[in-house]
């Protein structure tokens, strides 16, 4: 019987194998939704191209708008861990702030990844929307919990921390949507965040 490391070890791996896979059903459906049409192409054809069965690829995507939600969906709640681990702070803009480039460095943004997206789903707005939905409120639920934690406040009583929320949310969104959308790099794109919110990360390199 595998020790408890040998065990994390095999799921680390068998992870790390589904994780490959997901993302290259993904690749290849979005690589089509966009060369196609999102209502045009079937699951049937995305499996035909990735050659496994339809019923393979419903473990990883039960529905055809899955092929666009998983990744925005992925990176969101990954965000949400991280703000609900963050520990007080004089400075819990700054901090709330610091975590979200974090993110970004650790899965660093790609103007043609995000601009294949885009194509991808442009035949599917109502999941664009719902996207862009769920994102906000995720992270703005998280940042507003965060803030009230480090003001001492009551969410129900005081407006502070879901306006400080609702400013930082959507200056991530803005930041998102100009990126592939302007000649700008994503440096300058975050430089011109920093100064939205009227933060500047701890990092010498922001």
């Amino acid at each position: 019987m595998p020790t408890s490391d040998e065990s994390a070890t095999v799921l680390t791996g068998w992870d790390r194998r589904r994780t490959l896979r997901l993302t290259e059903y993904e690749h290849i459906a979005l690589t089509l939704f966009a060369e196609r049409g999102f209502r045009e192409v079937t699951i049937d054809d995305i499996a035909d191209v990735a050659g496994v069965s339809a019923r393979t690829l419903f473990r990883y995507f039960p529905t055809k708008d899955d092929f666009l939600l998983g990744r925005p969906r992925r990176s969101a709640e990954r965000l949400v861990v991280h703000i609900a681990a963050l520990g007080p702070s004089d400075s819990p803009e700054r901090a709330a702030w610091e975590v979200i480039l974090q993110g970004y460095d650790a899965d660093p943004p790609d103007a043609k990844s995000l601009n294949l997206w885009r194509a991808a789903a442009a035949g599917a707005p109502e999941v664009v929307a719902r996207v862009t939905g769920e994102r906000l409120m995720l992270v703005y639920i998280a940042l507003a919990a965060y803030f009230a934690r480090c003001l001492g406040v009551d969410l129900d009583s005081d407006p502070t921390p879901r306006v400080m929320a609702g400013s930082m949310v959507g200056v991530e969104l803005a930041l998102i949507e100009t990126l592939g959308r302007s000649t700008a790099e994503f440096p300058e794109i975050v430089e011109a965040a920093n100064r939205a919110l009227h933060v500047r990360p701890r990092r010498s390199d922001r």
